[in-house]
């Protein structure tokens, strides 16, 4: 029968296959005993193996099969027609249309894992009679062997790099407290990363998105020259070591990578000492939330321009407006609202330049003696001196605060 599968011969082939290592050869072995074509890439769409290597009227094929990997724009391209997405969403292997024009050729998809980290996909080219439920038990069969090349090969899991993801969630966890265990861990991986350091945590719109976040990773090495990085809780740290001089083109490039992909990156602050990575990966994470909430033209938030909103935004989530508002301001809404005035705007717009009283009347468009009128009026009005330090203070935070959540 055209479409059987002789299981013992793709074991028995897979068996032989295996001291080499070589992807290639498994690909050839595969393909003569499941009578369709295959191939297979990593997560960036490197080709590792392709059989058998002749051209098939299709398009993304053949392209792989010149180029050997797939532009920057081809995978937005999978990424947008929700090819990539789809690893999320179905257990593999599954059938896809995997963007080919002849839709009388759709793929089995098998997902290549290591560690529950997404390595690569393996694709089979078939007709849809080709398509049987033999077919799919070899796939799996392929793409479970496949995890074991992948693991030997130069991927995310060889042993230096077990040893850096270990690491960096010891790092990332706050478990490594002295110097002594930093220096053993040095020791064992056989480098010690020097300062400065910084944490960058990047995440997508859609959380599930570890296919993309893989992707991402394997794509970063010209953003992040020194570097490790883990997935964890589906986000993508990277802890970045010697920093060098901030290239603007690789920012430029990174903001764009992560627009494509709908995904965002906060960045802490750097700072000399690694056993305080954790202290630094609470700044990456809180820049990664809160640039989020606030329009913002690029999709990398720095953790120095979200001091007060790291600072003030639990508060605000926690509590509610009357527990940290000023009751200054509720005492003006109210006068304002009863008698048609707007003692409220002058009254922000005195606080927001510190008081300068020239400043403030140049921005109102009124003479300094109406806005002197107007400060007395407000005293007045509310029974306190706004010059008091800590009443001004907390009038700054509450107008600071009112104008976040307008932001968000």
């Amino acid at each position: 029968m055209e479409n059987s599968i002789d299981f013992l011969r793709l074991y028995e082939s897979i068996y032989m296959t295996l001291p080499s290592g070589n992807i290639q050869k498994l690909m050839e072995v595969c393909h003569e005993i499941v009578g369709v074509p295959i191939l297979t890439v990593d997560v960036t769409y490197n080709l590792f193996g392709i059989a058998p290597q002749e051209k098939m009227d299709d398009y993304f094929w053949d392209y792989l099969l010149e180029h050997k990997i797939y532009n920057t724009e081809m995978a937005i391209h999978l990424y947008e027609d929700g090819i990539m997405q789809s690893v999320n969403e179905k257990k593999a292997p599954y059938v896809v249309d995997w963007g080919t024009s002849n839709e009388d050729f759709p793929k089995i998809l098998g997902v290549i894992r290591v560690n529950d980290i997404i390595e690569g996909y393996v694709v089979m080219r078939c007709t849809k009679e080709q398509i049987i439920p033999e077919r799919m038990k070899a796939m799996e069969i392929i793409q479970n062997i496949l995890s074991l090349f992948f693991k030997d090969n130069d991927t995310a899991n060889t042993m230096h790099y077990t040893y850096q993801k270990v690491f960096i969630e010891e790092l990332l966890n706050n478990r490594i407290h002295t110097s002594k265990q930093l220096g053993l861990w040095f020791d064992n991986i056989g480098n010690a990363y020097q300062s400065p350091y910084r944490i960058a945590a990047i995440s997508t719109d859609n959380k599930q998105d570890k296919n993309v976040l893989s992707y991402i990773r394997k794509t970063i090495q010209q953003f992040f020259p020194y570097h490790f990085e883990l997935i964890q809780q589906n986000i993508l740290y990277i802890l970045e070591y010697n920093l060098t001089v901030n290239d603007c083109v690789a920012k430029k490039q990174f903001d764009v990578l992560l627009s494509k992909f709908n995904a965002h990156c906060g960045i802490s602050n750097a700072y000399d000492n690694l056993l305080e990575t954790s202290d630094y990966r609470i700044q990456a994470e809180d820049a990664l939330s809160l640039g989020g909430r606030i329009p913002c033209d690029s999709r990398i938030y720095r953790y120095e321009n979200y001091y007060l909103p790291a600072i003030l935004a639990p508060r605000m989530e926690q509590m509610p407006l009357c527990n940290y508002l000023s009751p200054l301001i509720t005492k003006i809404e109210d006068y304002d609202r009863k008698y048609s005035t707007d003692f409220l705007s002058t009254l922000y717009t005195y606080v927001k330049y510190l008081g300068n009283t020239s400043e403030t009347a140049g921005q109102l468009h009124i003479h300094r003696n109406t806005l002197l009128y107007r400060i007395k009026k407000i005293e007045e009005i509310t029974g306190s001196s706004i010059r008091d330090y800590e009443t001004f203070i907390h009038l700054a935070i509450s107008f600071y605060m009112i104008d976040y959540a307008r932001k968000t």
